[in-house]
């Protein structure tokens, strides 16, 4: 009752955020129901998966045979094979959108490293044994088991687990939201995150010092923090906008880590851009000046060629008057 009191409490918080669920969300799942309607709701596939899905079987069968199986991803509890269910186009946008974001943040801040690829790890709780293959895992630097470059399980416990619902079926996503959190919660995983590419089930939460899960509470502003890792943040909205991650350089609840070589990059070109409009304006400064100059000497230029003038004028005008004094001389016969 705890468990689905908390699912419900977090559920009610996060729905006022998650506005995206769009008719391109309803379109696609009401496409999906139709063609489940018209081929009697299986295919070939589902009838060859169903065959695994509850099958009883050793953790050793379990190891030795269905671990890797190139047709179908299967996990293993207390003995019963449980298949993961199909992804869908929603489910993958949204798992690549929240992956990139995330090595963004681990590129910015090395933190740790993700797991994929139906990488699984082994989990012993007072619920039994439990073999899970999270969609995207989280080993923190910190953590006491590291994963080796060429091993093909995890030995130790993933600190951080996140689950993309993908199918409608109601006992797969009780698997993910009631099943895996008792577990993940018990192994001691300290952050579980369910991702629903719709937000019907979307639910983050942390472990408490008493080992208990608790909801990570949105902010004010719709902003999801990891206690797990010191920096990592994002807008729930933006899980189903998912906008353009080079536009989120200039968003403050991204800045800080994503993309930062070319805002790096950014920063050196705007530098030098900068640099080069001061060294023009000191180029415009000098031109100026210069012509300041050129002005001035000009000015004084025809300031000396109109003082010669004058000078050539007056020099005239002296040898007028002494050749008129001359003749007066003469005529008087002063001479």
């Amino acid at each position: 009752m705890e468990t689905i009191r908390d699912a419900e409490a977090q559920r009610s918080e996060i729905q006022p955020f998650i506005y995206a669920q769009n008719t391109q969300n309803i379109e696609s799942q009401s496409f999906a129901y139709e063609l489940q309607s018209k081929y009697g709701g299986s295919s070939y596939l589902d009838e060859e998966r169903s065959q695994y899905d509850g099958m009883e079987v050793t953790e050793e069968e379990y190891w030795l045979k269905y671990y890797d199986m190139p047709d179908v991803n299967l996990e293993w509890n207390n003995g019963i094979l449980e298949e993961k269910p199909m992804s869908d186009r929603l489910s993958y946008e949204m798992y690549e959108w929240f992956l990139f974001l995330f090595k963004e943040y681990l590129k910015s801040f090395n933190e740790g490293i993700t797991i994929g690829l139906e990488l699984g790890f082994r989990l012993v709780t007072k619920h039994g044994i439990s073999i899970r293959k999270p969609d995207l895992a989280f080993i923190h630097k910190d953590n006491p088991v590291q994963l080796k470059p060429l091993e093909r399980t995890y030995r130790g416990c993933f600190d951080i687990c996140f689950e993309f619902l993908s199918d409608s079926n109601k006992k797969a996503v009780e698997r993910d939201t009631v099943v895996k959190k008792q577990i993940y919660e018990g192994a001691g995983v300290k952050e579980y995150y369910i991702l629903d590419r719709l937000g019907n089930e979307t639910a983050f939460y942390y472990l408490n010092r008493n080992g208990v899960y608790q909801n990570i509470k949105l902010s004010k502003s719709g902003i999801i923090r990891s206690k797990v890792l010191k920096n990592f943040q994002f807008r729930l909205q933006d899980l189903y906008a998912r906008p353009f991650l080079d536009t989120l350089i200039d968003d403050r609840v991204y800045r800080n880590y994503v993309r930062l070589d070319y805002q790096i990059e950014k920063q050196r070109a705007d530098s030098k851009e900068s640099e080069v409009e001061m060294l023009r304006k000191e180029a415009e400064m000098l031109r100026k000046e210069a012509e300041t100059q050129r002005k001035e000497a000009e000015t004084q230029r025809k300031e000396t060629e109109m003082q010669r003038k004058e000078a050539k004028v007056q020099r005239k005008r002296a040898d007028s008057l002494g050749q008129e004094l001359y003749d007066l001389k003469q005529r008087y016969g002063i001479l």
